[in-house]
């Protein structure tokens, strides 16, 4: 089976190093994605509800000022905004207690609130986490969409990059580590060399999402050791405009869809080799700072 993976946001990646997820649906009155699909994803993140029957949290995230701590509720229209409830789960230095329930701007005040916890809105519970406190992304109100209405994640890829890791080995993620899609809204800013999703090992073997690259191309490297023939297409013209795209990796082909129309990658021959281990990355700068 095929395996496949929501990333429901909308990344924003940029030469000065900074990206930004954000909620995939940018309207309030859609209806859940998770729905839509009798599949089960192998993780699905989003600041925006995306399974009717999802009862948990969107994030986790800690205060700056003090290292309070307190994970995020989906507010009346389902998504993550200054309305939402807070549940404190660690006080830091402040006055506050365990398990007191907060607004998020209360909460919030005028400080910065980082990432630690992205959770999976899928089945498999496969949480993003950072525990870094000097690697973890911010989470920012009213940044995104046309009318700046929706909240983003902001990851400041000045060394040391922010990222949030998976923690699921590759097999998990795919199947036999060489099978997935996966699925995203994505407006590039800027060409950068960078690796935006996925893994890497020491052997060079990595299923793996660069977008865009410095020469304007975003290349997919999936269950292959870099670098093959077939694995990028032109996506300059996309700078700066919100599209969809599907990354999909089969046992002797890649297939990157965007806007639902075929690229330069459209079921292109592509060999695969399994692998096992490593973990799942979401954005990371640079792709020479780990394995």
């Amino acid at each position: 089976m095929n395996k496949f993976i929501f990333f429901l946001g909308l990344f924003l990646l940029s030469l000065t190093c900074n990206s930004q997820a954000l909620p995939a649906n940018r309207y309030y009155n859609l209806s859940y994605v998770l729905d839509e699909t009798t599949q089960s994803p192998s993780f699905a993140y989003s600041l925006r509800k995306l399974r009717s029957s999802y009862m948990g949290f969107a994030v986790r995230v800690r205060r700056g000022s003090d290292n309070a701590e307190a994970n995020v509720s989906f507010d009346a229209n389902d998504v993550v905004s200054g309305n939402s409830l807070v549940t404190v789960t660690a006080i830091g230095t402040s006055s506050l207690t365990i398990g007191q329930v907060l607004n998020y701007n209360t909460f919030k005040g005028v400080t910065t609130l980082f990432v630690t916890t992205w959770y999976d809105q899928g089945l498999n519970a496969y949480h993003a986490t950072q525990t870094n406190n000097a690697l973890q992304p911010t989470i920012v109100l009213n940044s995104a969409s046309p009318s700046n209405l929706l909240p983003s994640i902001l990851f400041d890829g000045t060394a040391p990059a922010d990222y949030l890791a998976v923690g699921q080995p590759i097999e998990n993620i795919t199947t036999n580590g060489i099978n997935g899609s996966f699925m995203l809204v994505c407006k590039p800013t800027r060409n950068q060399n960078q690796l935006s999703f996925g893994t890497r090992f020491a052997s060079n073997w990595r299923w793996a999402i660069h977008m865009n690259w410095g020469d304007g191309y975003c290349y997919f490297d999936a269950s292959e050791v870099c670098c093959a023939a077939n694995r990028r297409f032109l996506n300059n013209t996309n700078i700066n405009r919100y599209s969809q795209y599907s990354f999909i990796r089969g046992n002797t082909y890649k297939t990157v869809l965007l806007n639902n129309a075929v690229t330069a990658l459209n079921n292109s021959p592509g060999g695969s080799t399994a692998q096992t281990g490593g973990d799942f990355f979401i954005r990371i700068l640079d792709r020479f700072n780990w394995i």
